[in-house]
């Protein structure tokens, strides 16, 4: 009889490696981050990292490719959950919340803003300096998940026309990017003399859902045909 033999993320030295990089390219960022480092963390050799990914740059793709694959599938789960429950009621879906479940992977409070944070480093990587790996997850994982959001946004504004949504997704998706990477919290505690908190997420979060909001629901200048 055969038998089957049931993966253990805790023990698999590839798991590892993958989960250690997460984290360290988190606190550190990617290029920060020595291989010799990385192997200490997980607890394995250099001779493993060299057999399960070859390069630094391939492990960098794994780990990217595992991330992007996770945080979408949530983020497009909880799409759903807001369009169904907007077309149950017979209604439009809100904009904000919409918005929110795209933000929310990168500001998010909780255990998976690890991810979040190692996916804008990915984002960030490609505008300044892209690169086929780069190329190959946004191709993969971002231009679906973009399709999603337009005709999300779509539902959400009669008053736009469709050509509009994909400017407005691409400047909805580098204001996101730009704002996530932004390490400075004291800026707007300076600009508000001390009323604002940068570091106060939830506050960011529905701030920026409802700036957006406003930018994408505009009506377009040349209506709807």
């Amino acid at each position: 009889m055969e038998i089957k033999r049931t993966f253990d993320p805790s023990s698999d030295t590839k798991a590892r490696v993958v989960a250690a990089a997460t984290r360290l390219f988190a606190e550190k960022g990617m290029e920060k981050v020595a291989l010799r480092e990385l192997t200490s963390a997980a607890g394995v050799n250099l001779a493993a990292v060299n057999y399960h990914f070859g390069t630094k740059e391939a492990l960098c793709e794994a780990v990217l490719d595992s991330l992007a694959e996770r945080v979408n599938a949530r983020r497009l789960a909880n799409l759903g959950q807001v369009l169904d429950e907007a077309r149950r009621a017979g209604r439009r879906p809100a904009l904000p919340a919409i918005l929110d479940t795209f933000i929310a992977p990168y500001l998010d409070d909780d255990a998976s803003a690890t991810d979040g944070a190692v996916l804008v480093q990915l984002l960030i990587k490609d505008r300044v300096s892209p690169s086929d790996m780069t190329a190959r997850i946004i191709r993969k994982h971002f231009d679906p998940l973009a399709r999603a959001y337009i005709a999300a946004f779509a539902l959400a504004c009669p008053n736009v026309a469709p050509d509009d949504f994909y400017w407005r997704y691409m400047l909805t998706y580098n204001t996101v990017i730009l704002t996530a990477s932004d390490r400075d919290a004291s800026r707007i505690a300076t600009m508000s003399m001390g009323r604002l908190d940068g570091a106060d997420r939830p506050a960011l979060r529905q701030a920026l859902a409802d700036y957006l909001a406003a930018a994408i629901g505009a009506p377009s200048r040349t209506p709807p045909g």
